[in-house]
């Protein structure tokens, strides 16, 4: 439609028929992208259940031979236990805590899998504990690099009490690990 009337009215209408044509421009725009968040949502959505399910088939699969394994292990260490050197014990020890450490994080791999979903495993946590317990478990390789690990007073917190010490573990394991070399970490 060609309007008439003065050029000023006519150049005013076509730029609030521009300013339209743009609003109707953005507004559709706007509603693609929503339209593909609501898409992504979704797919996230299958995509983190797919992921649950998957740490949990996987841990309830690993458990049995991982069971397997710390049986006969803890039957080695009992039967065998200060009838071979100190070494042997020393390593029938390792292979134990191994198992036992595997099993924890087989169990904090299905705990991480539902994080997202629940916090029911929230709970008050004192930190001195937690660290003590990564720190205990991260003994040998501090052996091993002749490290220090000094942890001072930790307050307590609301968490889950092994995935704070699965974090403590990654921490203070990567701390061991990468290091200058010829300088024990601290």
């Amino acid at each position: 439609m060609v309007a008439d009337g003065p050029r000023e009215i006519v150049n005013l209408g076509a730029d609030v028929d521009s300013m339209r044509l743009a609003i109707l421009h953005e507004l559709e725009a706007a509603r693609e992208a929503n339209q593909q968040l609501d898409d992504q949502a979704q797919d996230l959505e299958r995509s983190n259940r797919d992921l649950e399910q998957f740490a949990y088939v996987a841990s309830h699969d690993l458990q049995e031979p991982l069971r397997k394994v710390a049986s006969f292990c803890q039957l080695l260490q009992r039967r065998y236990a200060g009838k071979m050197d100190e070494r042997a014990d020393q390593y029938i020890a390792f292979a134990v805590d191994g198992a036992e450490r595997m099993q924890q994080l087989i169990n904090d791999l299905l705990a991480f899998s539902r994080v997202g979903r629940t916090t029911s495993a929230f709970g008050e946590v004192a930190l001195d504990e937690v660290v003590n317990a990564a720190v205990a478990q991260l003994e040998p390789a501090r052996s091993d690099v002749d490290g220090m690990i000094d942890v001072g007073p930790l307050p307590v917190v609301s968490g889950d009490a092994s995935l704070l010490r699965a974090l403590f573990v990654n921490l203070i394991g990567n701390g061991l690990k990468f290091h200058h070399d010829g300088v024990p970490p601290k």
